[in-house]
């Protein structure tokens, strides 16, 4: 017997309820509770003005020494950046990581950067498993170019396998192994070493892409390590993303970043090394190529504007070292202007909120590492730059080491922009590029 239309309307009813629950139980409205009012700020506070970095005054002159690790497979893997590519088709460039040794006397900080989308977390944790298991602990700082043509393959969790391709274990481990064995080769090639800290105006040749006209930092900044073989080595950053190339393009690239250290490197056996800074609102500009001819031009165009920087000499060969956990609340992966994704299911899908700063300080150089996509017009609008003059210090800040939580924008878009940096790749909620600003203060002042 068929059910009448009350009985129907009763089952439609029910499968309404049950979809809203479903929905309800997914989906949540953002919580926009001022972060004074939110125990997880609470405790960071606490943390802040309690913690100190290790300091490691030297008891010789600095020495340092350096190497690269050839990281492209000779199998399959895929493309990270833009959408899931299964698999590249060709080489346009190699991708490396390369590793700077820097040793005081008394500590030892490692600096280590990858040609990838970002540094990734399993990447790190291998890698330190084996350092403890064979080549002891040291203070590593880490980085990545942010090319978005580099492989893929390197996050396990089930949505991130979406994003940047299937998992390679297999590949993580063996690279992990690499970057050990290079660190253990480098140790043996220590030599005194005199240190400079160099900055370029490169205004012309990155942009604010989350709103044009607004604030953006345009300096190239990095330290010249120069060992008593005349041997010389630049540590170069800069905020413009590694976007040069199609999103179509199945052929690995480390972007104009490599193309930059390339142009560095073929003059007198130099050494380079970039690591990726504030790119988490702005873009590379002023380039007339486009595709791989753009990245060579940008490449060029900024490695000529290192090599001819201005440069101070740092007075210390101190080390001040500091690992800052950072404190979250519940993850809001935002669907639209009011309604995020429950943390229940971005944890189950990604991985709970984790990252921390990473701060090392050489003589009056500071570098802080984030685990994010920074935001260059923070460290404008904020003025960062300004307050580590206060204190004597250079400041450099880079994003991707080695955890992520997405992007770190200027509070101000938050309210006014639904571009994807302040919605889907916005992973934390309001307020927080106001957050690590104080974060960063807080450090700049230790």
């Amino acid at each position: 017997m068929r059910a009448g239309p009350g009985r129907w309307l009763a089952r439609l009813g029910i499968f309404i309820l049950v979809i809203a629950g479903i929905t309800c139980s997914m989906v949540g409205r953002i919580d926009r509770t001022p972060l004074a009012e939110q125990d997880f700020y609470t405790r960071m506070l606490n943390r802040l003005d309690t913690i100190k970095p290790k300091v490691h005054s030297a008891t010789q002159p600095l020495q340092s020494a350096w190497r690269k690790v050839n990281i492209t497979p000779d199998y399959p893997m895929p493309i990270a950046g833009y959408r899931n590519r299964p698999a590249f088709k060709s080489v346009h460039d190699s991708l490396y990581v390369r590793v700077i040794v820097l040793n005081n006397g008394s500590s030892e900080a490692i600096l280590v950067s990858a040609d990838l989308l970002i540094f990734p977390p399993a990447l790190k944790a291998e890698l330190e498993r084996q350092l403890a298991a064979g080549v002891g602990p040291s203070f590593i700082y880490y980085g990545a170019t942010h090319t978005h043509n580099g492989l893929g393959g390197w996050h396990p969790s089930r949505a991130a396998q979406l994003a940047v391709g299937a998992y390679h274990d297999a590949w993580v481990s063996a690279t992990a192994s690499a970057i050990v064995q290079a660190i253990k080769a480098t140790r043996k090639e220590l030599l005194p070493t005199h240190t400079r800290y160099w900055e370029a105006d490169a205004k012309d040749y990155a942009a604010n892409r989350l709103k044009p006209g607004n604030p953006y930092d345009g300096k190239l900044r990095g330290i010249k390590l120069s060992k008593a073989d005349s041997a010389h080595a630049y540590l170069v950053t800069f905020s413009a993303h590694a976007t040069s190339i199609s999103s179509k393009s199945t052929t690995l690239s480390g972007d104009y970043p490599a193309a930059l250290i390339q142009n560095i490197e073929q003059v007198n056996g130099n050494f380079g090394m970039f690591m990726a800074g504030m790119v988490g609102s702005h873009r590379l500009d002023g380039i007339t190529e486009t595709e791989f001819a753009g990245a060579e031009q940008a490449g060029k165009i900024l490695a000529g504007k290192v090599l001819q920087a201005s440069r101070e000499d740092l007075i210390s060969s101190d080390i001040k070292t500091l690992h800052l956990p950072i404190e979250y609340g519940g993850a809001q992966l935002r669907l639209n202007k009011d309604y995020k994704l429950r943390n229940w299911i971005f944890a189950s899908a990604l991985d709970p909120l984790k990252g921390e700063l990473t701060c090392l300080q050489l003589g009056q150089v500071l570098l802080v590492g984030t685990p994010c996509d920074f935001s260059g017009e923070i460290y404008v609008t904020r003025e960062l730059e300004a307050e580590a003059a206060r204190y004597n210090k250079h400041l450099i800040v880079t994003s991707f080491n080695g955890d992520y939580t997405g992007y770190i924008t200027d509070d101000v878009h938050y309210e006014t922009s639904l571009r994807e940096e302040v919605t889907t790749m916005n992973w934390v909620g309001p307020y927080f590029g106001g957050y690590f600003t104080e974060m960063i203060r807080k450090v700049i002042a230790k």
